[in-house]
């Protein structure tokens, strides 16, 4: 039995999910950025703070994500403050939270043994989640039991 899991010939890169998050995070910067979103960082200070970017390299990036569609800029303003802006993860942006997910349980795997290691577990509980792959009927499918086919998925927004 074959560990294959597409047929004899390869997908094109142009239609594979796989490379294009490999455009979209194609820096370490892009995905400390993806990763503060992640945890709930909207602010330009607290991105600066929190990853130790240059503001040059942290504005660029922001823009292209906004360009990408991934983060959308929205102004607030506080009382006595003058107007600021916030980087919201927009529909497509919060649809790599599962990747950066399975970045974080996959990475875990390559933090020494000794080491404390950032897990995911069900909010108030110890009962420590993991990514899975389930079908229609919400059963879990082992990674042996895959094949990728490429399908028309029509345009929505």
């Amino acid at each position: 039995m074959s560990n294959q899991i597409i047929p004899d010939h390869k997908f094109p890169v142009d239609v594979c999910g796989i490379f294009k998050i490999t455009e979209i995070m194609n820096d370490r910067w892009t995905i400390l950025l993806l990763r503060e979103a992640f945890y709930g960082v909207t602010k330009f200070n607290d991105f600066l703070v929190n990853t130790g970017i240059s503001k040059q390299i942290l504005s660029n990036r922001l823009k292209h994500l906004i360009e990408l569609e991934i983060f959308e800029l929205s102004i607030y303003k506080e009382i006595g403050v003058r107007e600021r802006k916030e980087y919201l993860l927009t529909k497509k942006g919060k649809s790599l939270n599962i990747v950066l997910l399975a970045m974080l349980e996959s990475g875990g795997n390559f933090i020494e043994a000794d080491r404390d290691v950032v897990k995911v577990f069900k909010k108030n509980s110890d009962d420590e989640l993991k990514l899975k792959l389930v079908d229609s009927s919400d059963q879990v499918i082992d990674f042996n039991h895959l094949e990728l086919k490429l399908t028309h998925r029509s345009h929505k927004k």
